[in-house]
């Protein structure tokens, strides 16, 4: 039997540091090992602060997702003060963080993951007269005469695999790889109408949003947003079924545990009947939200061991990073510590987060009929049922469906805005009061929770975010973190070229930043 142990450190084409070791066995995988390489420490950073500072500066946990931890924020403040945002607030913080999303699942595909499928060597074959990929074709090949170390960059150098073979599908994606950029920049221009800068909005505040929609900003919005639609209902989702036909067996490839948890995101002008619901499905089944059932497991990360290893929302500033000697030792031991992500785990389950627990907790909640009815309509085309969404390529046609389902609902909200007035209300933060916000960022559940003390100062200070579920280490039961799951039993046909796992983990999205916070 021949073993070999494959490293990838770090994994490129993500945000943050993030290394995966895994052993295969005669071919296959056999065990797998994540481990988020950073420290950041910004909760404890918190405390003593105003607690309406909690909006910007949760905000700096990520440059890519920083509209959610905004959201989050002022979601949690909400909450210790007991209001909601107006109408035009709602609606307006819906339309930020909606056209942020959006240039998010482009960048994912696009810039992040559409290069482990695309050969962008198959631009040199192209024969026709379109100008854009003309111009990409005579790049290509300047690059190749060229004597730089890495020509091409960033499609070059790549793992020697098997990409798509259609010429048609390469074509096309690369020609919609340059048009989602400018997609992208109308998005983010579209976020900082309302959110004043992107990244970084500066704007969701709790109690709404503090710019006031004239008439002028809700027409430059709409019209941005109308533009980005056509790409995102045709080009997005049409790559990805091209890339599904190249490629069927990777809605087989990446299952993790198949259990999903998500929270409640997009709701109407009355802060009510969410776009997308929270829950969770556990062995099939779906259940309403409970958050009595979140906790962290830290038994494998870089924190110095308690008595519990299991810790609530709120009681994780408790925890004390080990110190450097202790760190070389949990380097050398068999079984020891391995990575600064803590793990989450709902009801003691290793739950997926992110855009296929979204589509299915919402889909099985029956409370979207016009996402059942897309959900159905791609199933059909494609051949599939949820069972083929706990893969690779589920992930990514989940994005396509929640883009669609998004970019629809923030044009109904701009439609609805009151023009002129004020969408945010000021109010008192209060003492000895605590708090708790959800949301869904473009990699899936977030949550903040807030704590006050008696100067209305922040007390305690708590993130569960998104990656922290997907790629938490193991817990103390020695079940494997979500991620490391989806790497088992994966067969690796070229372990020096091991591009099967690389479009695993990218599948999920990871934000290490954000994992580690």
């Amino acid at each position: 039997m021949s073993e070999r142990k494959i490293t990838i450190d770090p994994l490129t084409r993500i945000e943050g540091h993030l290394k995966f070791e895994t052993i295969i066995k005669d071919g296959v995988v056999t065990d797998a090992k994540c481990s988020a390489e950073m420290y950041r420490g910004i909760e404890k950073a918190l405390i003593g602060y105003d607690a309406r500072v909690a909006q910007q500066v949760t905000q700096r946990v990520c440059g890519v997702c920083p509209y959610a931890h905004a959201e989050a924020a002022s979601l949690a403040l909400e909450d210790a003060m007991g209001i909601k945002p107006n109408h035009n607030g709602q609606l307006l913080r819906n339309m930020i963080v909606g056209a942020y999303q959006l240039q998010d699942h482009l960048l994912h595909f696009y810039i992040l993951s559409a290069l482990d499928f695309i050969d962008i060597t198959a631009v040199l074959k192209y024969e026709g007269d379109d100008d854009s990929i003309l111009s990409v074709k005579k790049w290509v090949q300047n690059e190749l005469k060229s004597n730089k170390i890495f020509p091409a960059a960033p499609f070059l150098p790549r793992y020697e695999a098997m990409y798509a073979k259609g010429n048609n599908t390469n074509f096309t994606a690369i020609k919609n790889y340059l048009e989602a950029i400018r997609v992208m920049a109308d998005l983010t221009k579209a976020v900082a109408i309302f959110g004043a800068k992107a990244p970084h909005p500066v704007t969701l505040e709790a109690g709404g949003v503090t710019t006031i929609p004239t008439i002028g900003k809700l027409a430059k919005y709409r019209s941005l947003i109308i533009s980005a639609r056509k790409f995102i209902k045709d080009n997005y989702l049409n790559d990805i079924i091209a890339v599904a036909k190249e490629f069927p067996e990777y809605f087989k490839i990446g299952a993790g545990y198949g259990d999903y948890l998500s929270f409640e995101y997009l709701p109407d002008e009355n802060g009510e009947n969410h776009l997308f619901v929270g829950g969770s499905t556990i062995d099939g089944k779906y259940e309403e939200l409970d958050l009595k059932n979140i906790f962290e497991d830290h038994k494998y990360s870089y924190y110095k061991s308690k008595p519990d290893s299991n810790v609530r929302p709120l009681d994780s500033t408790i925890l004390t990073p080990i110190d450097y000697e202790e760190f070389k030792e949990e380097q050398k031991k068999e079984g020891g510590k391995y990575s600064w992500s803590r793990a989450p785990r709902y009801k003691g389950k290793i739950m997926e987060v992110g855009p296929v627990a979204r589509v299915i907790n919402t889909y099985k909640s029956g409370k979207n009929k016009k996402l059942n009815t897309l959900v159905d309509s791609i199933n059909k085309k494609l051949g599939l049922t949820f069972k083929e969404y706990n893969s690779v390529l589920g992930r990514h046609l989940c994005r396509a469906i929640m883009a669609a389902t998004i970019i629809d609902k923030i044009l109904e909200d701009t439609d609805k805005v009151i023009p002129d007035e004020l969408a945010f209300v000021e109010r008192d933060v209060p003492k000895n009061a605590v708090g708790f916000g959800l949301t869904e960022a473009t990699r899936g559940a977030l949550a903040h929770w807030i704590e006050t003390d008696e100067k209305g100062l922040i007390k305690n200070y708590d993130m569960i975010v998104p990656t922290t579920w997907n790629i938490s280490p193991k817990d103390a039961s020695g079940a494997l973190g979500a991620v490391e799951k989806m790497l088992m039993d994966t067969k690796i046909k070229d372990p020096d070229n091991p591009i099967e796992l690389a479009r695993i983990v990218r599948s999920t999205d990871p934000c290490l930043a954000c994992s580690v916070h």
